[in-house]
């Protein structure tokens, strides 16, 4: 099946060449040649596309196929891994695959086995401002059903995450660590992790603040660090697989899964991601990759490599293990529940983020990893089919974009292929993800309420485009990656969730009894019986035009998009400054929110540079902290300006807010934005001023320039997404139609 899938991705190419030759051969007119290298640059982005297409078709077909016939020839699906019963197919291919197969089984497909003894675990976490979700984290974690374990909390919070984690300094196995500057980012933190580890560990798991992870979860990793030998009296004899660094699981975005669209499309794309491509980069032997929100690694080993600095420590983990002739692991049955991005604004910078990173280590590791004789060839095409892994989607785009306008406008074609070549690969591309994140869930057994992710997938995949491309090319050319963006977490949970399913359901479902024949009905003879109308096609076009239309309804509710903002912290007790660097001391700075008209302005201590504009649709959030008795309030005006002078004289406001001020610790005043653009001079400082205008039973006083009353200005600004008009790609599923219906109207050849 590998080779024949080879010889299906090759025919584009195979078209590609044949059609430059001919072309260059028969070239004809500016308008035509213009229309033949538009049809053969969409070939060319179509192929590569292609490429990946047949690889999730191929992956798809054997995942279905394999837990059909595993989970049929295994009886009925439920009970253990050994005695009492078969694990289901695919969990039985993977433990297989991993040498695991006489492990102890709890019936989920969780293979725990009897090691004899509990090698010491430890657990690293890194935080920045994960008050949301940090709690349930360290629960989870005192909960866990293993006897041998500590967790390392590395903490580079500015919020209320520092005072959540410092509860836990008093907890046995637990370890706190606060780094004053987020020095290396998540990578800086672990290497913190790592140094105070404790010497006997053995093994490493790296949780993301929003993992929620099961009490088992330890128990799921272990046994594909191990393999089982022997015969006899000697049968379950388990000897370590020297080779295998890190064990990577199933990141499982499903506990806020039903919260919107995005939430529903995201998880539907993990689904897709983990519970077939996954699966069949392990059942074929190919280059895995390490994903940073859970996974577990060999102590020694990441000991003696460490952690690097970059924006994707993972991706440059994996490369690293890889080059050094390390393999890893993947199990979809280590599953670690956690959290789906929730506005796309969010889910754009994240993207971001990878695919900057993601590019950046593949220029570096390109000539390493294919010339590295512990890689092997299968490794070093997988390597090449991530190199250009976010710029896929663009692939798609931008070449049916030139196919659309070759056919349609210009009348030009790949000389010697016919229109509906076009269009037939452009849906079999559109079509393979939706095939394998449809496919992913029904694997995993999602309820058929999440199905409809499939379509949200497809759309963010659209959306996501020129923001992938352009953080994929900039990584590829940069010195230096850019700033680490964290994505914020809401710690909602929308659904229970449990251990994944058996596939048992899915069994009866694929190998169902088809319908039987229908028995001839005999017609008169003098009766010539009338032709049926065949309506499968228009079944297909309606409800490829139903897609289409959620599609565009979809683009249209997509969540307002958000770059990057920046935050001023209030300084000063005598000199009133306003910067970006977040306050250390321990004391707070204060001001008496009293009498009426009681005045205080900060300004920047450094004038702008070159003139900038912000936009009416920046939002600002004033973030303070206050001391009074409970209950206490005080009524003020907070105004952002700037001023050519230091001293904020004859300043212009940009915007400003009434507020209501109330007693407690890390409260936000509501957003606020400038009533149209501002184009602020260069040369000029910003100004904060906080005007009292009512006073409470009780005054009140703000805290400010302490570590723990970091009172500050934060802004947010919109971008905009050209959401509204990929979506409109879509209309090639139906030109089809209305290209046949509208030569036969016109008295063309059909």
């Amino acid at each position: 099946m590998l080779f024949m899938a080879a010889l299906v991705a090759m025919l584009p190419f195979a078209a590609l060449a044949r059609g430059i030759y001919l072309a260059v051969r028969d070239g004809d007119g500016a308008n035509h040649s213009a229309g033949v290298f538009l049809s053969l640059l969409a070939l060319l982005l179509g192929s590569l596309f292609f490429l990946y297409s047949v690889r999730y078709y191929l992956a798809t077909l054997l995942m279905l196929t394999s837990s059909l016939v595993l989970s049929t020839s295994d009886g009925n699906g439920t009970g253990h891994a050994s005695g009492g019963g078969r694990a289901h197919g695919l969990m039985r291919f993977v433990r297989r695959r991993n040498g695991n197969g006489n492990g102890h089984g709890n019936g989920n497909g969780n293979g725990h086995f009897d090691l004899g003894r509990e090698p010491f675990v430890s657990i690293h976490i890194a935080t920045y401002n994960e008050k949301r979700v940090i709690g349930r984290l360290l629960e989870a974690c005192a909960a866990l059903e293993y006897g041998n374990f500590e967790v390392v909390v590395v903490d580079d919070s500015i919020d209320e995450t520092k005072s959540i984690i410092d509860a836990w300094r008093s907890r046995t196995r637990f370890k706190v660590i606060h780094r004053p500057k987020r020095d290396g980012f998540k990578g800086g933190a672990l290497g913190m992790a790592l140094l105070h580890t404790d010497p006997s560990a053995e093994f490493v798991i790296v949780w993301d603040a929003d993992v929620l992870p099961f009490p088992d979860s330890i128990q799921t990793f272990l046994p594909h660090f191990y393999r089982t030998e022997g015969s006899g009296q000697n049968a379950g004899v388990h000897v370590p697989r020297l080779e295998v660094a890190a064990v990577q699981s199933y990141q499982w975005h499903v506990l806020n899964r039903s919260e919107s669209w995005l939430t529903e499309a995201v998880r539907a794309e993990y689904a897709g991601s983990y519970m077939i491509e996954r699966p069949f980069q392990e059942f074929i032997g190919s280059l895995k990759m390490i994903a940073g929100t859970t996974y577990m690694i060999r102590a020694g080993l990441l000991r003696e490599v460490g952690w690097s600095r970059s924006l994707t420590e993972d991706w440059e983990l994996t490369l690293r293990l890889h080059a050094l002739g390390y393999k890893v692991v993947y199990t979809p049955y280590a599953e670690s529940p956690s959290e789906c991005v929730g506005t796309f604004g969010r889910l754009a910078r994240q993207r971001m983020r990878w695919a900057e990173g993601h590019s950046y280590n593949v220029r570096r590791w390109f000539g390493g990893i294919l010339s590295s004789p512990h890689v092997t060839r299968t490794e070093k095409v997988e390597f090449l089919y991530y190199s250009s892994y976010y710029l896929q989607a663009a692939f798609f785009v931008v070449g049916s974009a030139a196919w659309l306008v070759s056919e349609l406008v210009l009348r030009a074609h790949v000389p010697e292929w016919f229109s509906v070549f076009g269009w037939s690969l452009l849906i079999t591309n559109m079509l393979s993800l939706p095939v394998m994140n449809l496919a992913g869930l029904l694997l995993e057994g999602a309820p058929p309420k999440d199905l409809v992710g499939v379509l949200g997938a497809l759309v963010t995949s659209f959306l996501l485009v020129p923001f992938q491309t352009y953080a994929a090319l900039k990584g590829l050319v940069e010195r230096q990656e850019g700033p680490w963006y964290r994505t914020p977490k809401t710690g909602r949970v929308t659904a229970p969730v449990q251990h994944l399913r058996r596939l048992k359901w899915l069994r009866r479902w694929l190998a169902r009894p088809r319908p039987s024949v229908r028995e001839h009905i005999p017609v008169k003879a003098s009766v010539a019986p009338r032709r049926r109308a065949n309506g499968h096609g228009w079944i297909l076009v309606g409800s490829l035009a139903v897609a289409l239309l959620a599609l565009v309804i979809g683009a249209f509710n997509a969540p307002t998009a958000r770059a990057a903002g920046s935050t001023l912290f209030l300084h000063g007790t005598a000199t009133f400054t306003l910067d970006a660097t977040a306050p250390a001391g321990l004391v707070p700075a204060t001001f008496l929110l009293a009498p009426v008209g009681a005045t205080r302005t900060w300004a920047t201590t450094t004038s702008t540079s070159a003139s900038q504009t912000i936009a009416s649709t920046t939002t600002f959030t004033f973030q303070y902290w206050t001391t009074g008795v409970a209950g206490g309030t005080t009524g003020a005006t907070i105004a952002l300006s700037f001023s050519a002078a230091s001293n904020c004289s004859s300043a212009t406001t940009i915007a400003q807010s009434s507020v209501t001020l109330a007693v407690g610790s890390g409260l936000s005043s509501p957003p606020f934005s400038p009533a149209t653009d501002v184009t602020v001079p260069a040369g000029s400082f910003l100004c904060f001023t906080l005007t009292v205008t009512a006073l409470g039973v009780v005054n009140l006083t703000l805290n400010s320039d302490a570590a723990s009353t970091s009172t500050n200005l934060t802004s947010t600004q919109t971008i905009f997404i050209p959401e509204f008009l990929l979506p409109f790609v879509g209309l090639a599923v139906i030109a089809p139609v209305v290209a046949r219906r509208g030569r036969r109207l016109w008295g063309m050849r059909p």
